[in-house]
């Protein structure tokens, strides 16, 4: 699938549906794109402690959430998707 990226900033369970879905493709190797998370204010701290919980549990791995990224500064942002160009 082609997609540049998706940025998520923070809301409600329609963005995590959202979120989810791009993650799950991405561990699939099915979406080439990284998924970055806009952590303000640690928004997303509890999402980052769950997919570190399925990583060291098994049902995930570092290798399958690869392309996701934790951010706090949109600079972090834009250094991920400048190699993208």
């Amino acid at each position: 699938m082609s997609l540049g990226a998706l940025i998520a900033m923070s809301g409600g369970t329609g963005t995590l549906e959202e979120v989810s879905e791009v993650i799950s493709l991405i561990g699939l190797e099915l979406l080439d794109a990284p998924c970055i998370l806009f952590n303000l204010n640690g928004f997303y701290d509890d999402l980052r402690a769950l997919l570190n919980r399925m990583s060291d549990m098994g049902p995930s791995s570092p290798c399958r959430q690869r392309d996701i990224h934790f951010v706090h500064l949109l600079e972090e942002a834009a250094n991920i998707l400048v190699p993208l160009r």
